[in-house]
């Protein structure tokens, strides 16, 4: 079993599809000995956004605080809150903005391909 502290963990600036105003954390990695997914911790500050990209994993995505919209590639938008479950399938194109007046954070599960 392994146990961290959220704080003790190490916050990387996100940089990929243009994003801005994005950090994430790596929660639990292979490191740890996860042979089959990762999860991150991400957060979005007012005005951030993860630019539209897309990958061949899937995401499994848990909203903990913040509103923020989740958008593709072809206009469509949906708005997000706290508790709010979100699965992103394989080579969909996804991007998050947060016009919110707060930080919006998410846990992120992917595979390892």
């Amino acid at each position: 079993m392994i146990i961290k502290e959220l704080s003790d963990i190490q916050e990387l600036n996100v940089t990929v599809a243009n994003s801005t105003k994005t950090t994430v954390k790596w929660l639990i990695t292979k490191e740890d000995g996860a042979r089959y997914n990762a999860t991150r911790h991400f957060k979005i500050q007012p005005g951030g956004q993860i630019g539209i990209h897309q990958h061949p994993e899937d995401h499994h995505i848990f909203v903990l605080q913040g509103h923020a919209t989740f958008m593709d590639d072809k206009g469509n938008k949906k708005e997000v809150k706290p508790t709010d479950i979100i699965y992103i399938p394989p080579n969909e194109p996804h991007g998050i903005m947060n016009d919110g007046k707060e930080p919006f954070i998410f846990l992120c599960i992917i595979p390892y391909l």
